[in-house]
């Protein structure tokens, strides 16, 4: 691609779009990508919360980094579609996710849900109204196929006893800012969410500096929280 070689993990010939995922196929991501284009690609980026703070009361809250498409270079489309070129917080992870356990709906999440002086009423905080992300019929498509990601692919060992559930692995390689190399260490990541028909719990699992992939070191710290 522009002289840059992708490749995955594994040889995988022609796949679904569902093993796309369920096998972290960078180079079907890619595809996935180059057919919707850079343009709509960054607008579904930014509808999923990712670019901005969510809001939630703690101070120091990231935004993350999502570059503007003037700034994309040749390449900027793949690595996006990868997970590339962007920085993001585990909380922001979360959020997207629950957009798909909502039905398709983008939440502000909220640490404190009331308050309540002494001896007086419990006040409810504002809860600012969701935003439509996708359509309720491609959300439960993609809980189906993030089902298959724990079922038949790198998340197996996020599987829950007694319980659906479905998810997603990253394990994005730490950037070197001295040597201006990635290293050989990840975030490994796992988001998931349980269970599948009605999902009541989205969780998000991320280790800092991990030397395995997040298919060993997240997913079953998934299953045990």
């Amino acid at each position: 691609f522009f002289g840059r070689r992708i490749h995955d993990t594994h040889a995988h010939g022609i796949i679904s779009m569902a093993t796309v995922l369920a096998k972290s196929s960078n180079i079907g991501a890619i595809q996935i990508g180059l057919r919707v284009g850079a343009r709509r690609l960054l607008e579904y980026v930014r509808r999923f919360g990712f670019g901005r703070r969510t809001g939630i009361a703690i101070p120091g809250e990231s935004p993350g980094k999502v570059w503007n498409l003037d700034q994309w270079r040749r390449t900027s489309i793949e690595s996006v579609s990868m997970g590339h070129e962007i920085s993001t917080t585990t909380l922001q992870l979360a959020r997207a996710v629950s957009v798909i356990a909502n039905g398709g709906l983008l939440l502000k999440p909220r640490l404190v849900l009331w308050r309540r002086k002494p001896g007086g009423k419990r006040i409810n905080e504002p809860v600012p109204p969701a935003v439509r992300v996708l359509k309720p019929e491609t959300a439960i498509t993609m809980r189906r196929m993030m089902e298959g990601v724990v079922l038949r692919g790198t998340g197996r060992r996020a599987s829950l006893k007694g319980y659906s559930c479905g998810g997603k692995t990253g394990s994005a390689q730490i950037f070197d800012f001295a040597t201006r190399h990635y290293t050989h260490k990840y975030n490994a990541s796992f988001v998931g969410f349980a269970p599948v028909p009605d999902p009541a719990v989205v969780v998000a699992v991320t280790l800092n500096g991990a030397s395995k992939c997040a298919a060993y070191v997240a997913s079953p710290w998934f299953r045990e929280i």
